[in-house]
């Protein structure tokens, strides 16, 4: 194994590492471009010295791209990585349903070095002819376009094409809120069925945290004196019908203010658990889930049947919705109601203002006649006499 420098211009050289030749007899060889601080004739050569010898060590350990690999091979490689990374495996099992059910069929077998932006340009025309939305598309688009991202770190191409292709433009919607008379209804028609199951979606509606989050919480989330609530996890469910506790998307706890109607019915929902255990000689301890089918709390509901429950009795209310509605039904009607983005995206659990500026722009929108009356009021003359 052997390597080769070049000083393509002063200062600037690149670097070549062979590596023996592919089965068609053509050579594998691997390049890095190296710059110097100065940009003067001979400059970094010390510097191209240790980085072709670190090229080569790396190259005998096999931990070099050989520019041979296929977009199912990046694929693997980089899936691999994101689960080293920890990432959450509801997301990895998202990665992996887009990448063998779209990507690796249309671009697995081409070599990473040789996709282009027209490759992803036709595959994205493809799937919107078949019906997808431009949302489904971009995702397409975004697993290719980070999965790229670490294959130009890794130096197994020199540029991310995926930079270059156009995905579909997506135009924002103006998401859906029942109105507070559709939600009454909704949880009085889940209250006949399971008074459990109301309270969660009252607690849905009153709270905006997302159904994992409201799967994950104890007792002990919930502290009595000060009226708060704490939600620190959520729920996942893995294959084959079991479940998972994780962090929330945000990797980060929040507490967030109860008001006197919520734990009203959280105090109703203890006063039903506790009976129902003590019937069966158990006890509700503290890191019991608050919603759950085991009478002791012992594990929590899965978070799709909560979301098969709220659309079942959403139709017998007659009311065209789902359960994630809900969460939008707690933050516009709180921005509706004069709170700012950043109180309401917190409360959300949000990661950034900017989140809630953009998915609730059309409430802020219809505020605009409230600022400007107000205005009006502050300048506002004296009436003549």
């Amino acid at each position: 194994m052997r390597g080769t420098k070049l000083e393509v211009s002063p200062g600037v050289w690149r670097l070549r590492v062979y590596s023996g030749r592919r089965p068609n007899g053509t050579p594998i060889q691997v390049s890095r471009t190296v710059r110097a601080a100065e940009r003067k004739p001979g400059a970094g050569s010390r510097l191209a010295d240790s980085e072709l010898a670190k090229m080569v060590a790396e190259m005998a350990k096999g931990n070099t791209a050989t520019g041979t690999e296929t977009v199912g091979d990046l694929l693997d490689q980089w899936l691999a990585h994101c689960d080293s990374l920890g990432r959450s495996p509801t997301t990895m099992r998202k990665y992996r349903s887009i990448a063998d059910s779209v990507v690796r069929p249309e671009l697995g077998r081409i070599k990473v070095t040789k996709l282009t932006a027209r490759d992803l340009d036709r595959l994205y025309g493809k799937l919107t002819a078949k019906g997808n939305k431009p949302t489904t598309v971009r995702r397409v688009h975004a697993l290719i376009g980070t999965a790229l991202h670490q294959a130009e770190r890794w130096d197994m191409v020199d540029r991310n094409v995926a930079k270059r292709a156009q995905p579909p433009q997506i135009h924002t919607e103006q998401v859906g809120a029942p109105t507070p008379e559709e939600v009454r209804a909704i949880i009085t028609a889940a209250d006949k069925v399971e008074p459990t199951l109301a309270t969660y979606l009252l607690l849905a509606a009153l709270t905006g945290c997302r159904r994992g989050e409201l799967c994950a919480l104890r007792w002990s989330d919930i502290d009595w004196e000060t009226g708060t609530l704490r939600i620190a996890r959520s729920i996942y469910e893995t294959a084959g019908g079991g479940w998972g506790e994780k962090s929330t998307k945000t990797h980060q706890a929040r507490r967030i203010g109860l008001d006197a109607l919520t734990l009203g019915a959280l105090r109703r929902h203890r006063a039903i658990v506790e009976p129902l255990a003590a019937e069966l000689d158990l006890a509700v301890t503290e890191d019991a889930f608050l919603f759950s089918r085991s009478p002791a709390g012992a594990e929590p509901i899965r978070p799709d049947v909560i979301s098969k429950f709220a659309r079942r009795i959403a139709e017998t209310a007659g009311v065209d919705t789902h359960l994630h509605s809900l969460r939008h039904f707690s933050a516009t009607q709180a921005i509706a109601a004069g709170f700012d983005p950043v109180t309401v995206g917190a409360r959300l659990g949000h990661a950034d203002p900017s989140i809630t500026l953009r998915v609730y722009s059309h409430v802020l929108q219809h505020r605009d006649q409230d600022v400007a009356d107000a205005l009006g009021r502050v300048l506002a003359l004296p009436a003549p006499g």
